[in-house]
């Protein structure tokens, strides 16, 4: 199922992100994602790119097992993920009202 366009075609990969939330709200510098294990460096810069328009600096990535137990003398286990600590080459301020994590904090006080 080649196209007539052959390797000058750019596929941009169905990755899976799930933004993971800063300390801090200000001047936000980096930010973590996860996704698959099976995702790149330049598919992870490209997605970041396209979908949310960040100027992206560098992408480093590592490889986490998922959490095992064991109940019962049967063993459990999480799926891999792969996170990835992205740099922005502009920083990004988010408004706390997108997020009200200080709102979180005092219920759980």
């Amino acid at each position: 199922m080649g196209s007539r366009l052959g390797r000058r075609v750019i596929h941009f990969a169905n990755l899976p992100i799930k933004l993971l939330v800063p300390s801090s709200l200000n001047n936000i510098r980096e930010i973590a994602l996860k996704t698959i294990p099976s995702a790149s460096k330049i598919e992870i810069n490209r997605a970041i790119e396209s979908l949310y328009g960040f100027e992206v600096e560098e992408v480093r990535t590592l490889n986490m097992e998922g959490k095992k137990k064991k109940r019962g003398g049967i063993l459990f286990a999480k799926l891999y993920y792969k996170k990835a600590y992205v740099t922005l080459k502009n920083p990004l301020s988010i408004s706390p009202d997108l997020y009200p994590i200080h709102i979180i904090e005092e219920e759980c006080e």
